[in-house]
């Protein structure tokens, strides 16, 4: 994979409304705990830190990568990249290249792992560390459906 083939381009949130629903249905295929309420798109809401970067591949956009960008931290907030582009380095090259705008501007990195998302082993690659696990006890289904 050629790193110039793929490439980062920032656009406004609400361009990637439909993206995040799609996304979110990709977590309840992969996660049997977490299975997400899916919201229509005009319901998202974004906070100030929130910033989108489409994931280009021979500009072409395969998918996108969302992160909340705080004064000493960039959190990895949503990352997708479309099925039939999984697999080839396109989300290592895109990846690799927030974690340069973290060091760029000397701010640490988190993100969590829904699952046995099949991104953690990318993460792992790239350096990211199990800080802590999650555990969850669903009581409230008004918050996620079965």
């Amino acid at each position: 994979m050629e790193k110039q083939n793929v490439k980062l381009e920032k656009e406004a949130n609400d361009y990637f409304r439909k993206w995040i629903i799609e996304e979110w249905k990709h977590h309840n295929t992969v996660d049997s705990i977490y299975q997400l309420r899916i919201i229509k798109p005009e319901e998202l809401t974004f906070t100030k830190e929130e910033e989108y970067f489409k994931i280009l591949y021979k500009n072409e956009m395969v998918g996108f990568i969302g992160i909340k960008n705080f004064e000493k931290e960039i959190y990895l907030y949503r990352f997708f990249i479309e099925e039939k582009y999984r697999n080839l380095g396109i989300g290592t090259i895109a990846l690799q290249k927030i974690i340069d705008m973290a060091k760029k501007q000397n701010k640490d990195m988190s993100l969590e792992v829904i699952g046995e998302n099949i991104a953690r082993d990318l993460y792992e690659r790239l350096g990211f560390k199990t800080h802590y696990r999650k555990m969850v006890l669903k009581i409230n289904d008004n918050i996620y459906e079965n």
